[in-house]
């Protein structure tokens, strides 16, 4: 684990393979921190993996922002800082958000992205952003049971439930809300440029299917895969699934299309 200052903070990160060629970043959602994204992640054929802490979550000073902007612009100072090229940014929920805004953006060391349960609107029910301000362990509460698809084990979500309260102070998690809130790409999509594989679970509620059939239609070649039995946490139910679906995408990225290949190519090696 390590740091660097960011906007005079400190920004933690976990980084693994830091040889690899492609760069992997994963940004996470509303209220949580790095340990949300699977640890089988740091197993991408020929990648970096770089697992971020935002600011005022995890380990990472405080406070966080109150705009998906704000976000976007920590972690563009933290790849520009770290001299990242090839970056894949994973995003999940607001995580997605912070990466749609860097790719309309259109930086040099852009990649690709993976959207996971996130949408080009990211709008909070206003009860449960009341809540958090008057009944934090409440309202973890009510995130958790709604972050899960039915079919998960009791024991995860209450596991999730006491990694919430652990990771991220209730003000943090009332600002990551309001950015959301704010949130809204949906006529600004037909300009990324970069492929893109949407990654959607099946059972989300906080972020349905829809959310991720809209971002396919408007990305131009977007890619999107839907994970059977999955909740919004889709990444953490079906680590195994997730891996698999991201792993092929990014061994697409390296693929050479026939057209592309040049003309004098030998056709079988000299003996």
């Amino acid at each position: 684990m390590t740091s660097i200052i960011v906007e005079r903070k400190q920004l933690f990160f976990e980084r693994h393979n830091p040889d690899n060629p492609c760069n992997v970043v994963l940004i996470h959602g509303a209220g949580a921190d790095r340990s949300h994204w699977p640890t089988e992640l740091v197993d991408l054929p020929d990648c970096a993996v770089t697992y971020v802490d935002l600011p005022g979550h995890g380990r990472s000073a405080g406070p966080g922002k109150d705009s998906v902007v704000g976000y976007a612009k920590v972690v563009k100072q933290c790849v520009e800082t770290l001299k990242l090229s090839r970056v894949v940014l994973f995003g999940h929920s607001m995580g997605g958000g912070i990466a749609l805004t860097l790719a309309l953006g259109n930086p040099p060391w852009l990649e690709a992205l993976v959207l996971v349960g996130s949408g080009a609107r990211l709008k909070i029910l206003p009860a449960l952003l009341e809540q958090v301000s008057v009944d934090y362990p409440a309202a973890v509460a009510a995130i958790c049971q709604m972050m899960f698809g039915p079919k998960t084990a009791p024991e995860l979500i209450a596991a999730e439930q006491v990694r919430y309260l652990k990771a991220t102070d209730w003000r943090a998690v009332h600002d990551d809300f309001v950015a959301c809130n704010n949130f809204d790409v949906m006529d600004r999509l037909s300009a990324i440029s970069v492929p893109t594989l949407v990654v959607a679970g099946e059972d989300d509620t906080l972020t349905p299917v829809k959310y991720g059939e809209y971002l396919k239609e408007s990305i131009p070649g977007a890619q999107l895969a839907v994970i059977p039995e999955a909740g919004h946490m889709l990444a953490r139910e079906k680590p195994q699934e997730f891996f698999e679906v991201v792993g092929a995408f990014l061994e697409s990225l390296s693929a050479v299309p026939e057209e592309d290949l040049p003309e004098d190519l030998p056709s079988e090696i000299d003996e």
